[in-house]
């Protein structure tokens, strides 16, 4: 649950990062641009958006860990089908 929470902040962190780069990129079209706004939110953004694909990609990997984990599990509760004999059949 935490890693998801995470992951959704991150991914809103990467896109105020890049609404940021966009911002003093577009202050170009007024005289007022600041590159050190836009090197921050590309910056910001890729670090960020790189962190959350980490992050999601062990949760997946738990996720599939524990699904594993329940499939062994599920099939050693089963009872095994014993081998009917031709009279039984």
């Amino acid at each position: 649950m935490y890693k998801r929470l995470l992951v959704l902040f991150l991914s809103f962190g990467t896109i105020i990062a890049f609404g940021y780069a966009l911002g003093g990129l577009g202050g170009y079209m007024f005289d007022q641009g600041k590159p050190k706004v836009i090197a921050a939110g590309l910056i910001g953004g890729i670090v960020s958006a790189y962190i959350a694909l980490k992050v999601w990609r062990t949760y997946l990997d738990d996720i599939d860990r524990e699904n594993e984990d329940a499939r062994l599990q599920n099939e050693n509760d089963r009872p095994k089908d014993e081998p009917q004999f031709t009279d039984e059949k």
